[in-house]
């Protein structure tokens, strides 16, 4: 795992290419012949058509594609947008609006759009949709979730209609995964500017067109017949109804009223997954965690953020937030089989009360103090947490105060920074680890990442490592970027958990994407229920 690697983009594009040829069934093909090869057979298995219905653990908070506001947003809009590649069935890369790319040097890309790619009004797809939707991303006032990945980018240049150049100020091993993610969406320049409102309304090139939204209620989605994979999706309608009580839709789905529910609660899933009825499918990836605002006192100061970390009983939040099902974190959140993966890295903190004392001593704070920490209601594995969290820290002398808005109102606290520090649930956005940029070197703020916090040196060894084609070299700049990522502590990591979807049985082709499990929802396009 560690050879010399020359021009890691070269090789991520040729298996992106390699992919695009051999059009296996669990990923879209980029030809309509294959793809019509792939429909036959599924057909003879499955029935076409239909209304599903998807059950979500809360309404979205917003729908504008490119700022994302978590997975009950991203599914929904994932089934109306799409971006010039994205992450597919495995969490492979697949060619999506693009139908291939070139890479003449290390910071060029040139992106051909598919000639059959079309907005859900009729218009074509173009280059200049995709220039824009960048530009757009890029701007600090859209608030974008993938503005500081997407930062080194240096231009953009329209070549012709389905042409579009796009060159990174440096190289960059993992760019093509930036533009994978669900808010590298593409939008369409001409609707936007006609003062349409990508927050409340929905206008993509997805497999799935909007018809309508009744808020709390439902949100409806019609079959695209001109989506550019011929024969999908197989679904003629599909409707998102919210609910926030995660009993309620446990309830929707064995009653049958829902087809699939997201985010199976851990204390249901040993009854779903023995029911003949219902299928569970679970992966592991999101992991858990506290973010500090280090604006406020007395989390500007590393030494508490650090003696925190070692407070925490993570097998307590393990026990009441998912019944057991995950497994503690006390470091980096880096799974077994990446090739970052060092016990050192994973491994920094230990559940060690007393040492949590004596550095809070030394940070002046022998007696403790008194906090307030924002988690919300909606997800009851947030509210556990917080209420581990909380008890632990008691322990050391820290008397903390539950604030639990829901959902929606977690994210906007979240977004103004309104809070002293917060319990968070996430995952990594891609596979390859540039993806703890996102978190460490972020511009401006954002719910799920510590708020206004910066270090030179590791904004430094991230770009570095970004840029490096030598996976030897990379490894070397992430450990050291981890040392003091870790020591500073803007963030302490809690537990790995389990995430599950269930559905009736009779549905097949719907996929829980390992590792980026909040993706799954992009699956939706090659779902159809049995006979």
């Amino acid at each position: 795992m560690h050879d010399k690697m020359k021009g890691l983009g070269l090789l991520l594009l040729a298996l992106m290419l390699v992919m695009a040829a051999c059009a296996a069934p669990e990923a879209p093909a980029t030809g309509s012949e294959s793809v019509a090869g792939e429909a036959e057979s599924m057909e003879e298995v499955s029935v076409e058509g239909g209304e599903f219905v998807f059950g979500l653990s809360t309404e979205p908070p917003n729908l504008d594609p490119q700022v994302g506001k978590g997975t009950a947003a991203r599914t929904v809009k994932l089934q109306v947008y799409r971006g010039l590649v994205s992450f597919y069935k495995g969490g492979e890369i697949i060619m999506d609006l693009a139908e291939s790319v070139e890479q003449p040097d290390d910071v060029t890309y040139v992106f051909t759009l598919r000639a059959n790619a079309n907005w859900h009004n009729g218009d074509p797809v173009t280059a200049d949709d995709v220039k824009f939707s960048i530009e757009r991303i890029l701007d600090p006032e859209v608030g974008a979730t993938t503005r500081t990945q997407l930062s080194i980018i240096d231009s953009i240049e329209v070549i012709d209609e389905k042409t579009v150049q796009i060159t990174l100020s440096q190289p960059s091993a993992a760019f093509l995964s930036q533009l994978a993610i669900a808010e590298s969406a593409i939008v369409s320049k001409n609707w936007v500017e006609a003062g349409n409102d990508l927050d409340s309304d929905m206008m993509g090139s997805g497999p799935f067109k909007f018809v309508e939204r009744e808020k709390g209620v439902r949100i409806v989605l019609e079959k695209n017949p001109d989506y550019y994979r011929e024969g999908f999706p197989k679904l003629d309608k599909l409707t998102f109804i919210p609910y926030r009580d995660e009993n309620l839709r446990v309830t929707a789905l064995k009653t049958g009223d829902v087809d699939l529910i997201e985010y199976v609660p851990w204390k249901d899933m040993v009854a779903i997954d023995a029911d003949q009825n219902l299928t569970l499918e679970t992966t592991v990836g999101p992991f858990m965690y506290l973010i500090f605002n280090p604006e406020r006192e007395p989390f500007d100061n590393p030494l508490v953020r650090k003696a925190i970390g070692y407070a925490i009983d993570r097998q307590g939040v393990l026990d009441a937030a998912f019944v057991g099902r995950g497994s503690e974190l006390f470091g980096l959140p880096v799974p077994e089989n990446s090739w970052l993966y060092n016990e050192e890295l994973v491994n920094f903190w230990s559940f060690d009360p007393d040492k949590a004392k004596e550095m809070l001593a030394e940070a002046g704070y022998p007696d403790g103090f008194s906090a307030k920490l924002l988690s919300t209601a909606t997800y009851d594995m947030h509210e556990q947490t917080a209420v581990v969290v909380a008890d632990s820290l008691s322990k050391i002398g820290i008397e903390v105060e539950l604030v639990l808005p829901e959902w929606g109102a977690r994210v906007e606290q979240g977004n103004a920074a309104d809070y002293d520090f917060a319990v968070m649930g996430s995952g990594a956005a891609i596979i390859d680890p540039d993806w703890l940029t996102a978190y460490y070197s972020i511009e401006g703020i954002q719910y799920g990442r510590v708020p206004n916090w910066q270090n030179d040196e590791v904004n430094s060894l991230l770009a570095e490592a970004a840029s490096a084609q030598d996976q030897d070299e990379r490894i070397a700049l992430y450990q050291e970027f981890a040392q003091i990522a870790l020591e500073e502590a803007p963030y302490v990591w809690l537990t790995w958990r389990e995430q599950g979807y269930a559905y009736q049985s009779g549905v097949s082709g719907f996929e829980n994407i390992p590792f980026l499990t909040f993706n799954s929802g992009i699956t939706m396009e090659e779902v159809s229920v049995g006979e």
